[in-house]
């Protein structure tokens, strides 16, 4: 139902003046804007302004980790989410004006009409102008829904934070897995080297009769399974790779050969873990865009209990001028009609036929599944904490132990291959104990990998996975051919 009261000032008259109108029109219009200024002064500040990230021109090549990630913000994800997070901002615009700011409308019009009295032709011609200024002074529930749209707002923008931190993460983890595989490659490549070498020399033992053909089919085979293990990871490298080039938008990509030697010592640049679990709580993505939808759930709940009970009350302010002459009989009665209106506008909505009760549950069960989503965030993101400080943990202590396999495995080819040369050991024993060392080489590049990818993962939920963070493992990295 939907009353109007105003007062109006209607009169017939010559022309209006000129300077008549643009008095009225003043007065209006001031009484508009200073209401609008308070309207505005008591809105909710918004939190967030989004501009989008221009897009920068590819280079021929990429450089190291740090580059990498500075290159993989321009990626396609990371730019769609921004693009998405600043349209969430427009909508929270567009709903803080509807709830909030003032509205003036004008509107212009000229008519003739024609007419037949009696035999008489009458023609009328009607020029109209009007100016109307609405102020909204009560509107509970599009000023409660432009609150959720506010944290809308921050919620996609959250949600472009995850998009980018998500692509970070990959494309650490896949550059991780990189240098793994080429360290790995490269280990193997000296192993194979090292076994084409005894190749040689039990052939020459074979022809010389000190040796065995079972003796050059053993090393034979190890051979062949190092060449397969070498093609293997060469593959393994290329896919990473290709997942590098997709996520920086680089078509060609200059990666390290592999990882230092093992005496370097393991950079820790995360924080303790109760520490870290304290950050997280007002830095993880994850965490808080759950939070912002909460925040929003609760709002859109208050707007649709408040389209139910309460009322929208504006001010309204109209001036039109109506100008008419008609004409029959070579006569003309020429009218100009001013008309100014100042009054409120009371609506209330009182049975919609169950459309709002509806609304109201809906938003309840939105509601409901935003605080579960809430806790399930919270929950995941305390559980992938402490898990990947266990793997970092774990990868400390596999380092140390393997340091010290790969020295005793040293120690043990070195007899072995003594015993060999005196004919006391097999060409098997001699071959198994180089096999032990090179499983302990390639198992200490796994592990120090491991904790890299550990450190790297904590990083990311606690939203600090960027170039400055990861500068510390690039000394890590070996460039050398």
């Amino acid at each position: 139902m939907t009353r109007f009261c105003r007062l109006v000032d209607t009169h017939t008259s010559l022309p209006l003046q000129t300077g008549r109108w643009l008095r009225l029109f003043a007065v209006v219009t001031g009484y508009a804007l200073s209401t609008a200024a308070g309207a505005q002064a008591a809105a909710p500040g918004l939190r967030w302004s989004t501009t989008l990230s221009p897009t920068v021109p590819r280079a021929a090549q990429a450089g190291d980790w740090p580059e990498l990630l500075t290159l993989a913000r321009q990626a396609a994800g990371s730019r769609a989410a921004d693009a998405g997070a600043a349209a969430a901002q427009a909508l929270s615009d567009q709903a803080r004006a509807t709830a909030w700011m003032p509205r003036v409308d004008a509107a212009a019009s000229m008519l003739r009409t024609r007419q037949t009295v009696n035999d008489v032709n009458v023609s009328t011609p009607t020029r109209a102008a009007s100016l109307t200024a609405t102020v909204p002074l009560w509107r509970a529930a599009d000023r409660a829904s432009a609150r959720a749209q506010a944290e809308q707002a921050e919620q996609a923008q959250w949600q472009a934070r995850i998009t980018r931190g998500t692509v970070a993460q990959d494309l650490s983890l896949a550059y991780l897995n990189a240098v793994e595989a080429a360290e790995q490659r490269r280990l193997t490549q000296a192993q194979q080297s090292l076994l084409e070498e005894q190749l040689r020399i039990n052939d020459r033992r074979l022809q010389a009769g000190a040796g065995t053909v079972l003796d050059v089919l053993e090393t034979r085979t190890r051979v062949d399974q190092s060449r397969a293990a070498v093609q293997d990871l060469s593959t393994r490298l290329a896919s990473q790779r290709l997942v590098i080039e997709r996520l920086t938008g680089q078509p060609a990509v200059q990666l390290p050969t592999g990882l230092k030697p093992a005496n370097t010592p393991l950079p820790e640049i995360v924080p303790p873990l109760e520490e870290a679990l304290a950050q997280a709580a007002s830095r993880n993505p994850q965490r808080l865009e759950t939070d912002a939808q909460a925040r929003a759930a609760t709002e859109i709940a208050s707007a649709r209990q408040a389209e139910r009970w309460q009322p929208t009350v504006d001010a309204v302010a109209t001036l039109e001028h109506n100008r008419q002459v008609q004409q029959f009989n070579g006569l003309s009665d020429e009218q100009n009609v001013s008309s100014r209106t100042l009054g409120l506008q009371l609506n209330w909505p009182l049975f919609t036929g169950g459309q709002h009760g509806g609304r109201v549950r809906e938003a309840a069960a939105l509601l409901m599944q935003a605080q579960a989503r809430q806790d399930e965030a919270q929950a995941q993101v305390e559980a992938s904490l402490r898990d990947a400080y266990q793997t970092l943990a774990q990868a400390h202590a596999v380092i140390a132990v393997q340091q010290e396999v790969e020295s005793s495995a040293s120690a043990t080819f070195d007899a072995v291959r003594k015993a060999f040369v005196a004919g006391m050991r097999t060409n098997l024993d001699l071959l198994n104990a180089q096999q032990q060392i090179y499983t302990a080489r390639q198992s200490l590049v796994t592990a120090r990998i491991n904790g890299l990818a550990a450190q790297v993962n904590i990083l990311a939920l606690l939203d600090q996975l960027d170039a400055a963070h990861v500068a510390p493992f690039v000394p890590l990295m070996d460039d050398s051919p």
